[in-house]
């Protein structure tokens, strides 16, 4: 996961910062919501994985998806997904750009793994800290249950995680013996 938001993140960033240029952030993240989704589809994949597919097909294939945003940028964007055989990353890179979306509008989602679900209290403390790290941020808090983490938890907000899981903690101790 990681290796693909590093090589995704070239792109959401110039597309971010080309769309804000523009005024027209909501609409390529609408549209690459849309793209999302379309290359996930089993159907979809396949196609863009077929290495007999002549590259013109696949770029008219993602060209046609019925976007809001400029027809050209829009074709461009594709060819150079198709052209460096990236377009396998448009999920990582419709997060990363409504995540610069949602910064650029002073708000961070926060991603709360657990192993067991937190209480009121905790959300409230996960929250608290997170505004402090990051000041004049609107925290929106998310949750996931993980249960091999075994206890604690694990934060993710943009770049930043933060790992104060119990098998986190195992593993750094693991590291930490065998140097």
């Amino acid at each position: 996961m990681s290796d693909f938001n590093t090589l995704a993140r070239p792109y959401a960033e110039a597309l971010f910062e080309m769309a804000a240029a523009g005024a027209a952030t909501n609409a390529w993240d609408d549209a690459l919501q849309t793209l999302a989704s379309w290359v996930q589809d089993k159907d979809a994949r396949a196609f863009l994985s077929d290495p007999e597919r002549a590259d013109a097909d696949k770029i008219a294939f993602l060209a046609g998806i019925p976007v809001s945003v400029d027809a050209e940028g829009w074709r461009r964007f594709v060819q150079l997904l198709i052209d460096n055989e990236r377009w396998p990353l448009a999920t990582e890179i419709a997060d990363l750009f409504r995540a610069a979306l949602r910064r650029a509008k002073g708000e961070l989602d926060v991603l709360v793994i657990s192993a067991y679900a937190l209480d009121a209290g905790q959300k409230a403390a996960v929250t608290s800290a997170m505004e402090r790290r990051h000041p004049g941020m609107q925290v929106t808090l998310r949750e996931s249950l993980d249960p091999d983490l075994l206890g604690g938890v694990v934060i993710r907000a943009g770049d930043e995680s933060i790992d104060a899981s119990v098998r986190g903690q195992l593993e750094q101790l693991a590291q930490n013996l065998r140097n």
